[in-house]
């Protein structure tokens, strides 16, 4: 079970009136500024020009506990620096979509402005097997300490990002770097660790194939995110039941495609730009990879 909401927004305050008010109506219990349901607890607010979210393990009064020590996320790229440039930051009105889908819960959000461009926050909680935390994670376009020296969308062919380069891929960046984007509560090895590892090494061996040289048509795969433990080996904490990798050069943005009993509706990862497998120019697009989340709508 699922549900789908669009609507325009004029400011981060009506971004946030619209994500407490889909998320309330199919299960979740606003207090102050913490949505929850079940054991999933997630802050979101304004602050600033941004709308920003951050995991917990619960809350009293409203109030956040169990906060993660990774960054919060945000919408919210808006920064314009010479070294690389932004060259299309957040314009109000923007159009917004909210995707919810249960068993297991998952969030998401996209805003979509300029006719081009999108921007995202995505939370919810992994039902990966021998977790010692809650399983509750979240992520946004940016993360709160990314500073202007940052903004770099040169890294999404090769999907690993460290020092001050900026990765704006939803699960793709290590949340140990300027570029982390998110957590997620697996507490594996140590207490209150919400670190993750980058998922691009599952992705690129499917998706730099994609589309089939055949048919033209795109393949859909897991997006899944590890915890590197202190063997040097690495763990599942994350498969994302909602959401897949697709290469969208024979797709539009906002389209909708149907697969068996199931349908997807197709985003970039920020605004798509000519195909590459490797780094795309400072501040320009993000190539053609992008997200099918199952869609719930008419």
């Amino acid at each position: 079970m699922g549900a789908y909401v669009t609507g325009t927004a004029n400011s981060y305050a009506d971004l946030l009136a619209a994500l407490q008010t889909a998320c309330t109506a199919n299960g979740y219990t606003l207090t102050g500024n913490v949505l929850s349901k079940g054991t999933l607890f997630i802050e979101a607010k304004v602050v600033g020009s941004t709308l920003q979210i951050q995991g917990g393990s619960g809350q009293a009064g409203g109030v956040l506990s169990g906060r993660s020590n990774a960054q919060p996320s945000i919408i919210g790229l808006t920064v314009v620096t010479a070294s690389p440039i932004v060259n299309h930051p957040i314009v109000f009105p923007v159009t917004y979509d909210i995707h919810i889908n249960a068993a297991p819960d998952e969030v998401y959000l996209w805003i979509n402005y300029e006719a081009t461009c999108y921007q995202y926050l995505a939370f919810g909680q992994s039902d990966q097997p021998g977790l010692v935390g809650t399983g509750n994670w979240y992520y946004g376009t940016a993360g709160t300490n990314t500073n202007g020296s940052s903004w770099d969308f040169r890294t999404i062919g090769g999907g690993n990002t460290v020092g001050q380069s900026f990765n704006c891929g939803l699960f793709d960046a290590l949340t140990s770097y300027y570029a982390g984007v998110g957590g997620i509560d697996h507490q594996l090895d140590a207490a209150g660790n919400w670190s993750g590892y980058y998922s691009a090494s599952d992705r690129w061996p499917v998706q730099q194939n994609s589309p089939s040289a055949w048919n033209g048509e795109s393949v859909l795969s897991p997006i899944i995110v590890y915890a590197a433990r202190p063997s040097s080996l690495f763990s599942q904490v994350l498969q994302t039941r909602h959401l897949r990798w697709v290469m969208l050069d024979n797709l539009t943005d906002g389209q909708i495609v149907t697969l068996g009993p199931d349908r997807w509706k197709m985003y970039p990862l920020w605004r798509r730009s000519a195909r590459t497998l490797g780094p795309t120019p400072d501040g320009q697009g993000t190539g053609t990879l992008g997200y099918a989340v199952r869609y719930n709508g008419p």
